[in-house]
């Protein structure tokens, strides 16, 4: 463990104020006198006798008229303008001790010597033997001012005793509490015990305006104080100068022109008001008003222990906020695991077995919800596979998300046409949702017995058939739906063939982008899928979501990817 380190004398009382009380001492005493650090080095230099005296002939003569009657010098002990006390000195004249002038004069008559020289032989013995007065007032005012300073840092400790107790009473109360209602309550009450003030108030920027101050916390203050509602911080040079970071004090409220309530204030019995802002991170978030039933100055100190609590509650606010958000946030995000379980519940659990047909699916939000989906529909020996991509992303896609497929599975158990069937789930998405909000949609049946697809392609990214090395699409249908209304559309026929390979996706897979910003791009697509001639249905899935990987590395997708894969079996 570290030695504390050794003190000095020096670090306590600075070197010219040692060197004025040797000095002093030395002209006063007679005798030589030195100081010395811990470690015997002299700190002060030899007091040059001559040099004294000559000093102390000099003041001799300047302070000869000083003194009040009775020979007494009184030199002021003073902290910060403020008389503590005095330290006086006076000549002594009783005693037998040193002889006073009458008795020398007395004595030189009787041995004879003439009265002009008995003066001056009186004068020489007393300047010779007497006190040195002129040595004495200067040691005189050199104590005065190491008494004053001593009780100068005596007074500056006891106020950061108090200072760091008033932090920390309201410190304690503020970290007690995490609601931001509570905090304000608490920060006025512990603020006006801490101040000894009548009354405090707090007033935040409005979130949605910060110019605006709205009252939030009163102390000892009528409730027509809160219902004075916002201020407009550029209304109010008072509260423009606090959130600047200066603080503002008023002395009168009744008169002074920067007050904007002074009836109220009348009214309230308030004289005098402390102003400061709640800063954060350098930003001002509020203000704090502290108001005296008469009128008082509030000292450096004070204003100093106001700012130190207003950049501590400025703190306390932030955080309380924080926690409110992220309270939200956790509720929110509750509530979007919720939809999104519902969501993955929409979606086929697994695909369903229909020789020669090998299927499989797989569905990649980039977010907790999002507007694709897929859908596998039993039609009594036939299978319809349906894919679609909502416009948007979270809640809203999702919804429009459900309502389409809903509408699609509807419409399909009851509608032989798949054109028609289109055109019914266009005409209610029309009719429910807004001009920006659209799906595109691509619908087929499949035919076991055949490898005949009945389909219809809404404005949907056409799906990829791959036979014997060569790729074709399906792209007959029409437009979007969503946007207008009583729409006709076109179905497609298309024949498959063993070893046949199709692949439905949604645009996420074509705009996966890497860092420089690169599409995946449908070439690459048709490439992988070429790639997995071979594979099966889900490790053709795999292998095109592996190239993707590999070409976007760890950027993350901005678009869902949904992939449906049909195959035929050799």
């Amino acid at each position: 463990m570290p030695s504390a380190p050794r003190l000095s004398l020096t670090q306590f009382v600075d070197p010219e104020t040692l060197q004025e009380i040797q000095d002093s001492f030395t002209a006063v005493t007679g005798l030589t006198a030195t100081i010395h650090d811990p470690n015997g080095k002299q700190v002060t230099a030899p007091t040059d006798a001559n040099q004294q005296r000559a000093s102390d002939q000099v003041l001799e003569q300047l302070i000869a008229a000083d003194g009040d009657d009775a020979g007494r010098f009184s030199a002021p002990i003073a902290v910060e303008g403020q008389i503590l006390g005095s330290i006086s000195l006076q000549s002594t004249t009783t005693g037998t001790a040193t002889p006073g002038r009458d008795d020398l004069r007395k004595a030189a008559y009787a041995l004879g010597i003439p009265k002009d020289k008995a003066d001056e032989l009186v004068d020489a013995a007393e300047n010779c033997c007497g006190p040195n007065k002129a040595a004495g007032i200067q040691f005189l005012y050199v104590l005065a001012n190491t008494i004053a300073r001593l009780c100068f840092d005596e007074y500056h400790a006891r106020q950061r005793v108090q200072e760091l107790s008033a932090l920390y009473e309201v410190s304690k109360a503020l970290s007690a509490d995490r609601d931001l209602q509570q905090i304000l309550d608490t920060a006025t009450h512990a603020v006006a015990d801490v101040m000894k003030a009548k009354a405090v108030a707090i007033r935040l920027t409005k979130e949605d305006d910060p110019h605006k101050l709205e009252p939030r916390a009163i102390y000892n203050l009528s409730q027509a104080y809160l219902d004075t509602g916002a201020i407009h911080v550029d209304d109010s040079q008072m509260l423009s100068e606090a959130m600047s970071g200066t603080p503002v004090y008023i002395q009168d409220m009744a008169t002074d022109p920067r007050v904007i309530f002074p009836g109220d204030a009348l009214a309230e019995g308030l004289a005098s008001m402390l102003c400061l802002g709640i800063m954060y991170q350098g930003k001002s978030i509020g203000t704090i008003h502290l108001f005296s039933g008469e009128q008082r100055s509030f000292s450096p100190f004070e204003v100093q222990l106001v700012t130190a609590i207003s950049q501590m509650l400025g703190t306390a606010i932030q955080n309380a906020r924080l926690d409110d958000q992220r309270s939200k946030s956790r509720r929110v995000l509750r509530q979007l695991h919720l939809a999104a379980n519902v969501q993955r519940r929409m979606l086929p659990g697994e695909m369903p077995k229909l020789p020669p047909f090998d299927l499989a699916a797989r569905y990649v939000p980039s977010f907790e919800l999002g507007g694709d989906f897929y859908d596998v529909i039993d039609l009594d020996g036939h299978i319809g596979i349906a894919i679609g991509d909502v416009v948007g992303k979270g809640v809203a896609a999702s919804l429009l998300m459900a309502s389409v497929r809903a509408s699609l599975r509807a419409y399909a158990q009851d509608v032989y046409d798949l054109d028609e069937i289109i055109s019914r789930v266009n005409n209610a998405l029309t009719r429910d949702t807004l001009d920006n909000e659209f799906a595109t949609v691509w619908y087929g049946v499949f035919d076991p017995d055949t490898l005949r697809i009945t389909y219809c392609n809404a404005g949907h990214d056409p799906p990829m058939l791959l036979r014997k090395g060569e790729i074709h699409t399906l792209e007959t249908g029409g437009m979007i739906v969503g946007v207008q209304s009583d729409i006709e559309y076109e179905k497609g026929l298309f024949d498959m063939a063993p070893d046949d390979t199709l692949l439905l996706y949604t645009d996420g897979l074509v705009d996966s982008f890497n860092n420089d910003g690169q599409k995946f791009g449908r070439k690459r697509i048709e490439q992988a899928l070429i790639e997995s001639a071979e594979k099966s249905a889900t490790d053709t899935i795999n292998h095109i979501l592996w190239q993707v990987r590999r070409f976007t590395g760890p950027h993350q997708g901005v678009d869902d990817t949904t992939l449906v894969v049909v195959k035929v079996d050799g």
